[in-house]
């Protein structure tokens, strides 16, 4: 709809051209509601969310050993915890290398 600056419209055209625009808005809103109605949201997984997935399903919830956990924490407190470097580089080398199969 176009705005005439000098005003020289008369109210019947004004009327015209405002149910013109409103007949519009009602058709884009009915063609919306029939797009909506019509279709379905679908969701498709990647193979990497897959193997992923598959991965943190698969890893089973640890039991909590509580009398362990306050042992561990009376000697990292004492500083009588040693850690054991060679176990320590193996699990990560482990744990990369699950990391890296689940984006391969």
């Amino acid at each position: 709809m176009s705005i005439n600056i000098n005003r020289q419209t008369t109210t019947n055209s004004i009327a015209i051209d405002q149910k013109k625009a409103q007949k519009q808005d009602n058709v884009g809103s009915q063609k919306m509601a029939e797009a909506t109605t019509n279709s379905k949201d679908s969701v498709k997984l990647t193979a990497q969310a897959l193997n992923l997935n598959k991965m943190q399903t698969e890893t089973k919830e640890p039991k909590v050993n509580a009398q362990r956990i306050e042992s561990l924490k009376s000697a990292i407190v004492n500083g009588d915890y040693k850690i054991n470097t060679e176990r320590l580089a193996e699990r990560l080398s482990k744990f990369e290398g699950d990391f890296s199969k689940a984006f391969s």
